[in-house]
């Protein structure tokens, strides 16, 4: 979710089929079942190549994260199940707010500060306007800054 700015919910439609380790791209289904590539990294690559050799419960289920102990066994990993994730992981590590959407903020702030332009941030993080990316603008340095008034000129002026 960091390192790819996927919503939640992206990241539980994840198939095994949508992820090309070698290429290292993820295919997601965001929100409006718009379709989207997003670049791997090669880390990441890696951790999901070690779960699906050594780790992912034996399932025929084609969605990449299943429930791995219990019950529910070798099942899709449901939003209940991912909050619980979630929720082991900040009493562990004593971090209060570490809650999904803010792995996808971290990510956006990230490619703004680095100076990414606003339209690649845009198809990066599935935005259907330039508006909702130009949320991650208030912490960036002045030229990002610049690009988004830009944009926004273009968008005024093509309407």
């Amino acid at each position: 979710m960091l390192y790819c700015g996927l919503r939640a919910g992206e990241v539980l439609a994840l198939r095994i089929r949508d992820v090309d380790i070698g290429g290292r791209w993820l295919l997601v289904l965001g929100k409006g079942s718009k379709e989207r590539r997003v670049p791997l990294d090669v880390d990441v690559a890696g951790v999901i190549q070690t779960y699906l050799l050594a780790e992912r419960p034996e399932s025929d289920e084609q969605r990449l994260f299943l429930v791995a102990k219990g019950a529910n066994r070798g099942l899709p990993l449901t939003a209940a199940g991912l909050r619980t994730i979630f929720r082991y992981h900040r009493e562990i590590s004593g971090v209060p707010d570490g809650h999904p959407h803010a792995l996808r903020h971290t990510f956006g702030s990230a490619l703004a500060a680095s100076g990414v332009d606003l339209s690649i941030m845009r198809e990066l993080l599935g935005h259907a306007h330039v508006n909702t990316t130009a949320r991650y603008i208030h912490l960036v340095p002045a030229h990002v800054k610049s690009e988004y008034d830009a944009a926004i000129n273009r968008q005024k002026q093509s309407h």
